[in-house]
């Protein structure tokens, strides 16, 4: 639509749109990098785990956000070619529909690789996608007249507008589907890298300290399970498993899948310092949480045998 806007009163409403989607995909990209209040910094955010589900989301999302990619793939075609004596402002606009586009795509992938359940990387997604299609929402409403007069006669014009391209449109399929089959195989080398990172759990903590408070009514029973925690090889319910380095018989953190907790076991007789069952006579428990970062645990409590009292607890994340 700027590309044919002949006055300033029909500049207004692409220049508009254009700021509006840009400043949203600015502030949402500055959000999305800031770690807050997180103990365990990964790069941009990547969570230490993601279960099935999300992982085959993600891949999907990958492939449905280059083949939606609209803005991104036209402002690659179009901003090489000449159209009469306005080339300088048909490259501008084209300039702006790929800046926008490329943006999409970047928010897109931030969006994709920091999701944590699929509910929310769809949904984020989505608002994305919105965000991406705000000016053939507008250009459409301007076409119905929603706007003003002067709008109305930008969109017919645009409408009728037609853009002659030297190649054929073999040669044009053909361009087209080598920038889609590029972005979707940088795509997807790009989240299988992330993926393989998650797998061999390069974003868990490395050691975990826990530590029972002299104040809590159940130091007596939880002292001996304070101390350091080491990141095991062994991985069960596909997150990572801490042993303890220190102490008289050993204990270990893992998660029981059962109770969706993260527990705290000691080894018994039988086991010999070997991993057991997480969901066996575990003696402190967490939350019910799904997360693979043992340092979003908020609090430890004693199993119901023993009470079930949230005891005075601290883990934290050492490297």
């Amino acid at each position: 639509m700027l590309f044919l806007a002949k006055n300033s009163s029909e500049h207004a409403l692409p220049i508009i749109v254009f700021v509006l989607q840009i400043l949203i995909l600015v502030l949402i990209s500055i959000d999305l990098m800031q770690t807050y209040d997180r103990e365990l910094i990964t790069p941009m955010n990547i969570p230490v785990g993601v279960n099935w589900s999300v992982t085959v989301s993600q891949y999907i999302a990958c492939i449905v956000s280059v083949l939606s990619a609209e803005d991104l793939v036209t402002g690659v075609l179009h901003v090489g070619i000449q159209s009469g004596p306005k080339n300088i402002k048909w490259g501008v606009t084209n300039f702006m529909r790929l800046v926008e586009g490329v943006l999409v795509i970047i928010v897109s992938i931030i969006f994709i690789v920091q999701s944590s359940t699929a509910i929310d990387l769809w949904l984020n997604f989505a608002a994305v996608q919105f965000v991406g299609q705000l000016d053939n929402l507008a250009f459409a409403l301007a076409k119905m007249n929603f706007f003003r007069n002067a709008e109305w006669e930008l969109a017919k014009r645009v409408s009728d507008y037609r853009v002659h391209i030297n190649h054929s449109r073999q040669s044009f399929k053909r361009i087209v589907r080598i920038i889609l089959c590029v972005g979707v195989t940088v795509m997807i080398a790009g989240l299988s890298i992330i993926f393989y990172t998650q797998y061999n759990l390069h974003f868990a903590c490395k050691s975990i300290t826990i530590t029972v408070g002299e104040s809590s009514s159940a130091f007596p029973l939880a002292r001996y399970l304070s101390g350091t925690y080491i990141l095991d090889t062994t991985r069960i319910n596909g997150r990572p498993v801490y042993v303890q380095k220190q102490g008289t018989n050993g204990a270990f953190l893992a998660y029981c899948g059962s109770i969706n907790q993260w527990t705290v076991s000691s080894y018994d007789d039988e086991s010999r310092g070997n991993i057991d069952d997480p969901c066996y006579y575990f003696d402190l428990q967490s939350e019910t949480t799904r997360t693979y970062d043992v340092a979003e645990i908020k609090t430890l409590r004693l199993p119901v045998r023993n009470g079930g009292v949230v005891i005075d607890a601290e883990i934290k994340c050492n490297d």
